[in-house]
């Protein structure tokens, strides 16, 4: 038998308890601040990356903003370099089947040359002739 009596085994166990609870607040207290602390820094983390994308966003804006700016400057200065001024006859080789002709005068006006039976037509008819 490790007591003596009863009333000493249980004002052990009280003490015991007493002490487990005051270890805890103990812990918990010296955990607080740190767990503030990280979440603190996840907060600030995700604004800072937030922050970094918006940034990128800007510089992107910026540089197409500067691009088109240049390119406008450079048609203005040299006309013949324009699609809209070429004309077909950059397309009009006799190195190209019809079929990538009527395919490339599609794409020159914007025109995706998704329908393959449409095109396969408008060569036919440009072959007739």
């Amino acid at each position: 038998v490790l007591f003596r009596s009863k009333s000493q085994a249980i004002s052990l166990i009280a003490l015991a308890g007493h002490t487990c609870d005051a270890m805890l607040s103990t812990v918990r207290a010296a955990i607080r601040p740190m767990a503030r602390a990280s979440q603190a820094q996840v907060r600030r983390a995700g604004g800072i990356k937030i922050m970094e994308e918006a940034g990128k966003a800007q510089e992107n804006l910026y540089w197409a903003h500067e691009d088109e700016r240049l390119i406008k400057k450079m048609l203005a200065n040299h006309p013949e370099l324009s699609p809209e001024y070429q004309g077909i006859a950059a397309i009009n080789t006799d190195d190209l089947k019809v079929d990538d002709k009527v395919k490339l005068i599609f794409m020159k006006h914007g025109i995706p040359p998704v329908n393959k039976s449409l095109i396969s037509d408008l060569a036919a008819l440009a072959e007739k002739k």
